[in-house]
């Protein structure tokens, strides 16, 4: 089966180089892996000690954040840390990361790349986040018998056949594997340390928000911005200063055009509103776009909803990250495959829809009806769980 997954990885790297002609990603994910052996080659320090963390993307990269402060936190400096990425953009967002020792974009999963990969990394310990499962990688890796863990594996993960015949032969590579059910989970971890240490405020979005009920889109898609838009223009005059930030996964120029076409009405740029004069009831907007990267995990506290987008794609973003706030959160119906969302819809805190009506009725009944004090501490005891995963899976492990 292994000679199988290495002709099918091959075939992979064929179809990504052929549709770099045509698509931008394609192309970065290509010219990413020119030379990453010479380039890995001369960036590897032979004289120092690394632990390995491979992520896929800045989402498990996140998830990997409080495991690193707790290595450096209980070794210092015996060990650097090496990065390697997946994806282009999780590469791109973090090149200046002070937490990254040695950053790189993993080969293709060939035989003769994960022998080469860990001959020059030779790492002391491998951790993959979440879903991050390479065959022949964690095949050398076995080989060479270096410590190999598996961190924030989901039970609640739907597996197809197929699927599970490949976990049923990869698995066993892993020394271990650190089940969120059982040790908790350092993407919570992670949303827990940045509300704690949040020092973002914003005296513009404090006075957009004051005395308004707010609706934010958090990562959205065209989907959850035409069911808002809908919402919108329906209560606009029966929902007192009804108000709406909107954060959508991905834009470009052209985008706040095709928001304000949606919305039927204007629609103020963060980045241009905040640096007008103080604000006056001359400049109140009603709807925001929140075109700057990087503060939407702050900006959830200025809501009082949360709607989180990529319920109608592959999967929700990272609800965590508005539900720290203690904020209702609604989404599409593709979320199962994510234990919080999971913990938060048995709470009563996090609410999934299927289409525009129950996104409507949802919506009228928190706003007629808060969650109350009970569905909260139930948050509360579940955060408690995941406050201290990192230092728990370290326990476990001896970086000796």
């Amino acid at each position: 089966m292994r000679y199988l997954y290495s002709f099918l990885i091959q075939f992979y790297g064929l179809l990504i180089f052929c549709a770099s002609f045509v698509n931008s990603k394609a192309k970065k994910w290509c010219d990413g892996r020119k030379n990453w052996l010479n380039s890995l080659k001369k960036n590897r320090n032979l004289q120092l000690k690394y632990i390995w963390i491979h992520c896929a993307s800045a989402g498990e990269y996140e998830q990997a954040i409080p495991l690193i402060q707790q290595i450096r936190k209980e070794q210092k400096e015996d060990y650097q840390i090496a990065v390697s990425f997946f994806s282009p953009s999780g590469f791109e967002s973090y090149q200046s990361s002070k937490e990254i020792d040695l950053l790189f974009y993993l080969p293709l999963d060939t035989p003769k790349n994960a022998i080469q990969l860990l001959e020059i990394l030779q790492p002391k310990f491998a951790f993959f986040i979440r879903y991050e499962i390479w065959w022949n990688i964690l095949f050398e890796l076995k080989n060479k018998n270096i410590p190999t863990y598996l961190i924030n594996s989901n039970p609640h993960q739907k597996r197809n056949f197929i699927y599970k015949k490949y976990l049923a032969r990869t698995l066993p590579f892993f020394t271990e594997v650190f089940h969120t059910n059982k040790v908790g989970s350092t993407k919570i971890e992670r949303v827990l340390n940045i509300k704690d240490a949040d020092n973002f405020s914003d005296s513009y979005l404090e006075n957009f928000s004051k005395d308004s009920y707010v609706i934010l889109l958090g990562s959205s898609w065209e989907t959850e911005e035409k069911y808002v838009a809908a919402f919108y223009k329906k209560y606009i005059s029966k929902i007192k200063n009804l108000k709406i930030i909107i954060a959508p996964h991905e834009y470009n120029s052209t985008k706040i055009q095709v928001l304000s076409s949606l919305f039927n009405c204007n629609i103020h740029c963060y980045s241009v509103e905040k640096n007008k004069p103080p604000f006056t009831t001359e400049r109140i907007a009603s709807i925001l776009f929140l075109d700057q990267k990087g503060i939407l995990k702050h900006v959830y506290k200025y809501a009082d909803i949360a709607l989180i987008g990529g319920g109608f794609k592959n999967g929700i973003h990272n609800c965590s990250e508005a539900m720290v706030y203690k904020i209702p959160v609604l989404f599409g119906p593709n979320y199962k495959q994510f234990e919080d969302a999971i913990e938060y819809m048995s709470s009563k805190v996090a609410f999934s829809f299927q289409n525009y009506d129950e996104f409507e009725h949802i919506l009228l009944d928190l706003y007629q009806q808060p969650i109350n004090l009970h569905q909260l501490e139930a948050l509360d005891f579940y955060f408690s769980k995941n406050k201290n995963t990192s230092q728990e899976i370290l326990n476990t492990i001896n970086l000796k």
